[in-house]
Formats: structure tokens, C-alpha cells, sequence
């Protein structure tokens, strides 16, 4: 579906704008939204389903499901009492962030073998597949799952799709995502390996170690190979030619002829996160880089060889993950990744080992549950060509097994049911620094306007306060924390009150949840105008776009009271629309909510399919003509706050009795037309910029202030010559 376009002209003159160019220019923005199709979100693959639903499409011969376990979150699925295997959300097993900083939330199934049964995307935010690819490559990505064991070694984007010989996994990756995917497999490999190790039988694994981090000592190289903190592995040739089947000579292209093959193969492995052993390796300068490099839990595992072939594949490009080489513990795989630790730095080895190569450190990431004290399994999965068309394949494998005393063996505590915390606790917890900043910036936000006469006093001051107030309100709470209010937040809550009240859905968003509750609050004191005047990132968006249009000396549009008044309406008819629409069908509500350009400017930064993008900014270049003409306007949230906003208490902002008859500096100077010409403030549009308080607080700039001035300096003068 192609969004209609037509071709306005706007009027050259600045003085009014006639009631047909009005209509054509919010006929094109609401059309651009709403004949967009949905497609460009990629909604279609989230299917508004119930979870149970979702799960039996998984397991098509399920007849029941127990309800949800708390350690670990998952659900028992049975066809009958025969089980089945398990059902879970990844999202609460694994903090995984993906290319846009939020996690990629996936419905997975396992069965009792650990092999998976289905992969279903529940919920996610990368831009790539949202407003670029779409989101066919996103489920033909996630499609090549099934069937596969939780356990197997998986290589994203490798150099070939299937299995290869060493039963390694290679999976087509997805062109300009290669973030997104690669964060996409290791939350489903991480996320199952975690139920599996809990719930099946073959996957359970003792609890991880730490290395002790006072364990230091000056150690040679040579007594670390004599102690086995560093592990040399040597295949000599005949080893090589029995597994491979043929004589080294056969694959004269792969070997390394700066070696003699009579020496064979000489891998070196260390683990480094232990100091007596990292430190001796890699000094003390690069040690301390290493272990700043490494986010926690995360294992560090430095690799290299010398001989006639390389533990590297030709292929093998620095920061991913190898072919050849993999670890196991316990026949799991365990995921490894290159850091490129020497990409602009040397490796300080000693000179017997200068003629060694492919000096690489890999780290594996702590979801995989490596433990570090326990013995582990380096394999070297050896795949070369003797031509064209023959290939020979063998897999070698070395055991390394550090003593126990090098770590702090971690002692899982019972479980205790009752103290099971419910997942908005978690997420409060996970969040607590910035809901502590929000928290203070309300609560300044909150002195200001209680004690606003004492801190209009200085009108300079308070300019300045306000535009770093604006910064924080748009780049914290808009781009930084994500706490955009919608009219979207407005239908949930009346549909949850309409279909039976959860509080927990709410407290899913700390960020939102505060802001809502304090602006409620704000609503029955002062009105809407704290909300929208302050807390609204979009709101302090078009107070920077009207800066901008004072300083470049726009003309500003003169809008007639009559068509003013009109056009004030606009918004609580689109509320009364999307409101009545979430009844009827809330996708469809949501969909027409894009009237509303926050998701564009301020969660995706305009990062987005390009008629929400055009519709963004066309209504912040219509704020260079019309101060805050999206708030004035169209805001059905704005609109909503209004509504309730009349039942405010108290009416704040001063007045003087001079204010309309005969002073007009207040009306005239209110961006918004919120001060009538009687001087009567009208509270359903006001955003409380305090502007109009700091002139009657200005005896520079307020009329009566200066005329009451002038008579008081008038009467000084007069008693001085009396007196004299």
C-alpha cells in the first residue's frame, strides 16, 4: 500500500493561514501514517496469541501444560502424563542486549532428548529487521533451529550452511545483522542450556568457580608448563596422517613449510583470568588490559601454535568465532569468540617462542556455565582439501584441568521458594540507578513549582534552569531511559480497568510508572501543563525547534482566534477516536497511535521506515512557524491530560489585577495562546513554562511592575526635598 501524496503550496503571506491549506497539511501527515503499512514494523510475525497457544504450535502433540516453574522459569509440556519437555521465554533466563540496547525476547521449546523443538519470536526492537530488512530474514534465521541439541557448537555466518564433518553447525547468517544475530543465537543456545543443565538428564554441570585474584606469584614460563597452568599440545605427524588417512604430503597446500613436518603440531593454551597465570603470560600492564577488557563472568582463554599446520582455518577473520579450535566441558560446547587482544599491541613472549603464531585470546561468555576449576576439552576439528573435490576430515582432542586451589569454588545457596522475586522486582533492582536519578529530577522539578515565586526572581537564572531541565527531560528520560508517555499508556490502563486491574503490568516499566504516577499526582495540584510543559521529551523536542526558528528570524504564522479556537478541538477528537478504536481492536488502535510521532523522534531517534520519518519532521518544521504546533493542536495524549487536568486544585500562577486591562504583554507573549486577552489563563492549554510569572516577577518587563516603580522612586524623590 502506497501512502498518498499531494502537492500543497504553502501561503507566502505569514498572516493567516486559510482554513483548506490547514486541512490539506493534517489531511498529508495523518495520511502518511495511517496508510503505512504495517508490515514496515514487522508486526505481522507477532501474532497477538496467548502464551499457551504459542506453545502447543511448538509441541503440536502436547495435550497439557503444568504451570510455570519458578527455577527455572519454564513450563512442562505433557501429552498426557508422558513429558514432553520444556517451554520458556528467554527473556527470563538471559540479559542479552541486542543491536538496539533492548533484549530480543524468544519463545523456545526443548525436549527431553535437549533438542529443540521450535524457536518463536515474542517480542523484539532491532531496527535492522524492524524498518530495513523486515522480517522474513529475521524468522528464516530462526527457523534453521529446530531439530538442533542445545549442546551442539553452532557458527553463525561461517563459511557454509549444514553440518560439517566435526558435527559442527554452520548457519546462514543475515547481511547487515550480523549483530543482531549473533546476539539473536547465543540467547537461544544460552537460555537452553540453562533449563537443559536444570531439567534433563546428561546436561547437569557442578556449580562454576572463580579465580582467585591474591594468587599471584613470579613464575617462569617453564615452570608454568611444568605446573600445567600452561598446557602445551603436541600432534606429531603420524598422528595427523592416521586420523586424516593420508600422508602430510597430500595436503600441500594447507601446510606450513616454514616448519619441519617431522615436528609436527604444537598448540599452547592457558586460562588467564587466574593472575598467577595471566600476569606470568602477558605482563602486568597487559594483564590489568586484559582483565578491564573482560565484561564479569566472562573466561579468557589465550591460544597459540607452532608447526606445520595453524589451529586457524585461512578463512579466520579477527573478533569471531573459530572453526577449528572449540572447548567442551562435559560434552557441552562451550561458545568462544576472539577479542583481537593484539590488535594494536605485541605479545610480550619470551624469546623461545618467538617463532610461534596466531597468538589469539578468546573470551566465553558467562551465560554458557563454564566452570573454570573443572576439566575441559580443547579439539582441534581438522578439515583439508587434497583437492578440488576430496576432503579429509579429523578431530584431535586434549584435556586441561587446572588445581582446584587456583579457584573460589561457588557454593549454590538452597533455593527458597518464598523469597522468589517477581519479575518487575527484578527489573526495579536491575534499573535502580536510574529510577534514583528520575526520582531526584522530579523532586527538583517539584521544589521549583512549589516554591516558583522565590526561584522567578531572576529571570536569567530561571531561562537557564529551565532549557537544562528541557536537556534532561529529552536526552535522559526521552533518549536514555525510553520514558516517552503515549496516549497508548492511556487505552492500556482503561482497558486493563475494563478487563479486570493488574498493577504488575505497569510496574513492568519502572521509568514509565514513575512518571505516569507523578503526573497524576501533578494533574489534581497544578493541571496537565507540568506534564507537558517539563516531563515531555517530544514536548522539550519543539521548544528546541522554536529556539531555533526565533534565532534564524522565521516569521511566525498568524493563527485567528476564531481558527484557533477551532483547531484546539483537533486533538480531543482523535482521542475520543483511538480510545473508542482500543475497544473495538487494540492493534488497529495502536496502529492509529502513530499519529503521535514519539516512537519516531524519540525511541527509534529517526531511525525508521521513511514516511514516520517525513510525518516527524514535518511537524517539527511546522513548529518553526506555529510555536509547539504538534501540543497545541493534535497531542491526543495532551489532550487526555487535559481532560483530567480540569480537576485540578489550586491555580498557581500569579496574576495582577492590571493583567488585560490594560496590560497585553502576557498574552501577547505566550507561545500557546494560553492567556486570554482578559488575562485569564486557561489551564487546558497552559504547559506552565512559569514564562508569564517571571515577567510579573521582572520590574524591567512587567508594565504595572515598572509604573509602580516609577511612583515609588516618584515619592522617594518628593519626601527627599521635603526633607531638605
Amino acid at each position: 500500500m502506497v501512502p498518498t501524496v499531494f502537492d500543497v503550496t504553502l501561503p507566502r503571506s505569514a498572516r493567516s493561514l486559510s482554513s483548506h491549506c490547514w486541512q490539506l497539511i493534517l489531511f498529508i501527515c495523518l495520511t502518511i501514517i495511517l496508510a503505512t503499512p504495517s508490515s514496515a514494523e514487522g508486526d505481522e510475525i507477532f501474532r497477538d496469541t496467548a502464551i499457551e497457544d504459542r506453545i502447543l504450535e511448538i509441541f503440536p502433540k502436547a495435550t497439557r501444560l503444568d504451570e510455570k516453574l519458578a527455577h527455572p522459569p519454564a513450563w512442562p509440556v505433557y501429552q498426557l502424563n508422558e513429558l514432553l519437555g520444556y517451554a520458556f521465554e528467554s527473556n527470563d533466563l538471559v540479559d542479552l542486549p541486542g543491536f538496539s540496547g533492548d533484549r530480543v525476547n524468544l519463545l523456545i521449546g526443548i525436549n527431553t532428548a535437549g533438542v529443540l523443538e521450535g524457536v518463536q519470536i515474542i517480542h523484539h526492537h532491532e531496527p535492522i529487521f524492524l524498518h530495513g530488512l523486515g522480517p522474513e530474514p529475521l524468522l528464516e534465521f530462526v527457523n534453521q533451529y529446530p531439530g538442533r541439541k542445545v549442546s551442539d557448537r553452532i557458527i553463525v555466518g561461517g563459511k557454509k550452511s549444514g553440518t560439517g564433518t566435526d558435527g559442527t553447525a554452520y548457519f546462514d547468517g543475515v547481511t547487515k545483522a550480523t549483530v543482531s544475530v549473533i546476539v539473536i543465537n547465543d540467547t537461544i543456545l544460552s537460555s537452553s542450556l540453562q533449563v537443559a543443565r536444570a531439567m534433563l538428564d546428561g546436561f547437569s554441570q557442578s556449580p562454576p568457580a572463580t579465580a582467585k585474584t591474591d594468587n599471584y606469584e613470579p613464575k617462569p614460563w617453564q615452570e608454568l608448563l611444568q605446573l600445567g597452568y600452561l598446557k602445551r599440545w603436541h600432534i606429531a605427524p603420524d598422528m595427523l596422517e592416521a586420523e586424516l588417512g593420508q600422508s602430510l604430503d597430500s595436503y600441500a597446500v594447507d601446510l606450513n613449510f616454514d616448519y619441519n613436518p617431522e615436528d609436527g603440531l604444537d598448540i599452547y593454551y592457558a586460562y588467564l583470568n587466574s593472575p598467577i597465570i595471566g600476569r606470568n603470560l602477558l605482563g602486568e600492564q597487559e594483564f590489568a588490559r586484559l582483565t578491564e577488557k573482560l565484561k564479569p563472568g566472562q573466561h579468557a582463554l589465550m591460544v597459540f601454535s607452532r608447526g606445520i599446520l595453524s589451529y586457524l582455518e585461512d578463512e579466520f577473520r579477527p573478533g569471531t568465532v573459530p572453526n577449528r579450535i572449540s572447548i567442551t566441558q562435559e560434552g557441552l560446547s562451550m561458545p568462544m569468540r576472539d577479542i583481537n587482544f593484539y590488535s594494536y599491541s605485541n605479545s610480550l613472549l619470551p624469546a623461545e617462542y618467538e617463532d610461534v603464531e596466531n597468538i589469539n585470546v578468546f573470551v566465553i561468555n558467562s551465560q554458557t556455565g563454564l566452570d573454570p576449576s573443572g576439566e575441559i576439552t580443547l579439539n582441534l576439528n581438522l578439515t583439508l582439501p587434497r583437492n578440488h573435490l576430496i576432503s579429509d576430515s579429523a578431530t584431535f582432542t586434549d584435556n586441561y584441568q587446572l588445581p582446584k586451589k587456583l579457584f573460589n569454588e561457588a557454593i549454590l545457596p538452597e533455593v527458597d521458594q518464598s523469597q522468589n522475586k517477581p519479575l518487575w522486582q527484578r527489573i526495579w533492582e536491575n534499573r535502580a540507578a536510574d529510577i534514583l536519578v528520575l526520582l531526584l529530577g522530579l523532586t527538583v522539578l517539584t521544589v521549583v513549582f512549589v516554591y516558583q515565586e522565590k526561584f522567578t526572581q531572576k529571570a536569567k537564572m530561571f531561562t537557564w534552569f529551565r532549557w537544562g531541565y528541557l536537556a534532561f527531560t529529552l536526552f535522559f528520560i526521552g533518549f536514555y531511559t525510553q520514558g516517552q508517555l503515549s496516549v497508548v499508556n492511556i487505552y492500556t490502563l482503561l482497558l486493563e480497568i475494563y478487563n479486570g486491574f493488574s498493577l504488575d503490568v505497569f510496574l513492568l516499566d519502572p521509568i514509565i510508572f514513575i512518571l505516569w504516577v507523578y503526573t497524576a499526582i501533578s494533574l489534581v495540584i497544578w493541571g496537565r501543563g507540568l506534564f507537558c510543559g517539563w516531563l515531555c521529551p517530544f514536548g522539550a523536542l519543539q521548544e528546541a525547534v522554536a529556539w531555533v526558528g526565533t534565532k534564524l528570524r522565521i516569521k511566525q504564522w498568524k493563527i485567528t482566534p476564531s481558527w484557533h479556537r477551532r483547531l484546539l478541538w483537533l486533538k480531543y477528537v482523535i482521542l475520543i477516536v483511538l480510545v473508542g478504536m482500543s475497544f473495538y481492536s487494540l492493534r488497529l488502535a495502536e496502529q492509529m497511535a502513530e499519529v503521535e510521532p514519539f516512537k519516531t523522534a524519540i525511541t527509534l531517534v529517526f531511525v525508521r521506515y521513511w514516511p514516520f520519518v517525513l510525518y516527524a519532521i514535518a511537524l517539527l518544521g511546522l513548529g518553526l512557524f506555529v510555536h509547539k504546533f504538534y501540543c497545541r493542536y493534535i497531542c491526543p495524549l495532551g489532550a487526555g491530560l487535559a481532560v483530567v487536568g480540569k480537576l485540578h486544585i489550586f491555580e498557581w500562577l500569579s496574576r495582577r489585577k492590571e493583567c488585560g486591562t490594560p496590560c497585553q504583554l502576557c498574552h501577547h507573549r505566550c507561545g500557546i495562546n494560553a492567556i486570554e486577552p482578559s488575562g485569564k489563563i486557561d489551564y487546558d492549554e497552559c504547559i506552565q513554562c512559569l514564562e508569564c510569572v517571571v515577567i510579573l516577577r521582572d520590574d524591567s518587563q512587567c508594565a504595572p511592575a515598572r509604573v509602580e516603580k516609577k511612583r515609588q522612586q516618584r515619592e522617594q524623590i518628593q519626601a527627599v526635598q521635603v526633607f531638605e
